[in-house]
């Protein structure tokens, strides 16, 4: 999360509210190849999906909490911004990229999400692929285009520096997780800036903001300051009392592993079903922002399973992934727009779908 500057402006979580006990990975601790971190690291991964990175005595660290602070700035000039503006910018299928306003995706039957978002493609803002002309955006953005290179850089360094430790912990060879995704290449990976309006009368703590889903890529690096962002346990049904707070903490970012490396481990590392529900406690009251770093692939790439080390073989009679990226991901997303957002794994291995988003014309976009 963002410096203790916002931490202070915003009111406090509440403390008897129940959080997931989330394991706290030291950056710094992975910059010096601690093998006990890495461990820490690995197994949270397995158990959750999700961590803290403590982002603390890390110069890397530092760096990107104040970039992560100037995108939380952006953030607030855009939730300023006029919407007949913004909507002049509004995402066009197949390209989920630039504004999203409030209220265009089912949440549950008959309700819709509660947030804006603003995506900036890492392909668009680096050059990565000459062969789509660079796509507008207004002058508020525009004007903050160093700063926006300088936290999607930031954040691949970190992440990339995260994933080299997991080449580590899962026994594959050494920067096969970094060559997947490469910051100077064509990927999908994104700069997502969120806000949701604060509540005008008595909150409703149980409206979803932004419904259930998994991330489509590698990995996702997430600061935030209000509450409101939950994750389902492994095996658990799709009821309210099931889902389960994470507790911001200030200097610290939330990451998630996405769908591809869950792909990529068979299964051994998870892409958890998350959520974002109305802030707790008064800070329902003030708006919620929050600015996250999609990483995503290379579209070339294999979605084989990785071989060696600790990641499972393929069992007798189980086929391999032989779809590109950029085809697995068309097809998951086509799934998405039809509800269907993930088959989740049960503690006994029995395979549960999770139907989130029922509405077929729903585009949950992780």
């Amino acid at each position: 999360m963002p410096t203790p500057k916002l931490f202070e402006q915003c009111p406090p979580f509440p403390s008897d509210l129940p959080v997931v006990a989330l394991t706290k990975v030291s950056l710094s601790a992975l910059e010096r190849n601690c093998l006990a971190e890495t461990q820490k690291l690995l197994s949270a991964c397995q158990e959750w999906g999700f961590f803290l990175l403590d982002l603390k005595g890390s110069d890397q660290g530092a760096a990107m909490l104040q970039y992560a602070e100037e995108m939380f700035d952006l953030t607030a000039d855009l939730s300023e911004m006029d919407h007949n503006i913004l909507n002049r910018y509004h995402v066009k299928s197949p390209d989920f990229t630039r504004y999203k306003s409030i209220g265009t995706t089912q949440t549950e039957p008959g309700k819709f999400d509660h947030i804006y978002v603003y995506s900036v493609a890492q392909d668009n803002m680096l050059g990565n692929d000459s062969s789509k002309p660079p796509l507008p955006h207004p002058e508020t953005v525009t004007r903050k285009t160093a700063q926006i290179r300088e936290f999607i850089s930031g954040s691949h360094a970190v992440l990339d520096r995260v994933l080299a430790s997991l080449d580590t912990g899962l026994g594959i060879t050494p920067g096969t997780l970094s060559a997947m995704c490469p910051l100077t290449e064509p990927s999908g990976s994104l700069a997502r800036l969120i806000w949701i309006p604060p509540s005008t009368r008595q909150p409703d703590y149980r409206q979803i903001s932004f419904g259930g889903h998994t991330d489509m890529g590698i990995m996702t690096l997430l600061f935030n300051v209000a509450g409101g962002l939950q994750v389902l346990p492994l095996g658990a049904a799709n009821v309210h009392e099931n889902w389960q707070l994470i507790r911001p903490e200030p200097g610290c970012a939330v990451v998630n592993i996405a769908d591809t490396l869950e792909q990529w481990t068979g299964g051994l590392l998870r892409s958890s079903l998350h959520r974002v529900i109305t802030a707790p406690g008064a800070q329902a009251m003030v708006p919620r922002r929050s600015v996250a770093y999609l990483l995503r692939p290379r579209p070339d790439a294999s979605l084989a399973r990785f071989v060696g080390g600790i990641v499972p073989p393929l069992k007798p009679g189980e086929e391999n992934e032989t779809r590109s990226v950029d085809e697995w991901n068309d097809w998951r997303s086509k799934q998405i727009i039809q509800g269907q957002l993930k088959h989740e794994q049960k503690s006994g291995g029995e395979s549960s779908d999770h139907r989130l988003c029922k509405d077929s014309g729903n585009q949950c976009q992780a």
